[in-house]
């Protein structure tokens, strides 16, 4: 099933409400701001009334605050329109996703939709919050504290697809947290811009959650260990040869 009428109802307001920020201009906007906390709440909303558990709101709220926060780097309109588009399709591809989850938590299919719109929407969290932290004046200690909670409620709701082992998920959700802030700390001496530092976060952040669900699929092998680590290694390195390198001297 690709088709949920009510998930694709929730997406036509996500997308008029954001489209109607967009092509008045309203983000420095008094009736933006307003328009902006309503489009927060709406995402709230729409991901408990698919999924049925907060847990699973904090998808759609992070998917809202993060698409609002990175259309302050993107200065085209006709980009922003464009963004605009992309945003609104994975929210109805995350509700789909919640949705199916939801209703069979062993369909391959439906982790498959859910992974692919939560792997998606932890890029676009990275990218505004390294874009904030690197473009104003942030405090260190709140950039990571902000880190290590958005991903351990992110890794305890797609870890809930693979297990019903509520203390182990929130234990391994919790290392993986751990792990990620400490790169999170290097990440603030690496020369490079919010989308090459968001992209190669998600990479670590991706052999970290892929070794876990082994772990629960009961598939963790040593050869498949060093395939994902090999794999993670020449995306990053490819990744940091084609970027641009900003060196302060």
């Amino acid at each position: 099933m690709i088709v949920h009428l009510r998930s694709l109802f929730f997406t036509f307001i996500f997308f008029g409400v954001a489209e109607l920020i967009i092509s008045f201009d309203l983000l420095n906007e008094k009736n933006g701001i307003f328009l902006a906390i309503f489009l927060i709440i709406f995402a709230i909303f729409a991901g408990w009334n698919v999924g049925k558990n907060i847990l699973y709101s904090f998808l759609s709220f992070s998917l809202a605050i993060s698409s609002l926060g990175l259309l302050y780097f993107i200065d085209n309109v006709r980009e922003q329109q464009i963004f605009g588009l992309l945003v609104s399709m994975l929210f109805y591809m995350a509700l789909l996703g919640i949705k199916r989850i939801r209703k069979n938590a062993f369909d391959m299919t439906a982790r498959s939709l859910f992974s692919a719109s939560l792997i998606a929407i932890i890029f676009l969290f990275y990218a505004v919050v390294y874009g904030l932290y690197i473009n104003f004046n942030i405090p260190l200690w709140l950039f990571i504290g902000v880190h290590f909670v958005f991903v351990t409620i992110v890794t305890l709701v797609s870890l809930r697809a693979y297990s019903s082992d509520y203390k182990r998920i929130f234990l391994y959700s919790i290392v993986i947290a751990f792990a990620m802030i400490q790169l999170v700390w290097l990440a603030n001496f690496w020369p490079f811009g919010y989308l090459t530092m968001a992209a190669i976060s998600l990479m670590f952040y991706y052999i970290l959650w892929d070794l876990v669900q082994m772990v629960f699929l009961e598939t963790l092998s040593k050869k498949r260990i060093i395939i994902t680590i090999l794999y993670c290694i020449v995306l990053t390195l490819t990744v940091l040869l084609t970027t641009q390198w900003l060196l302060v001297g």
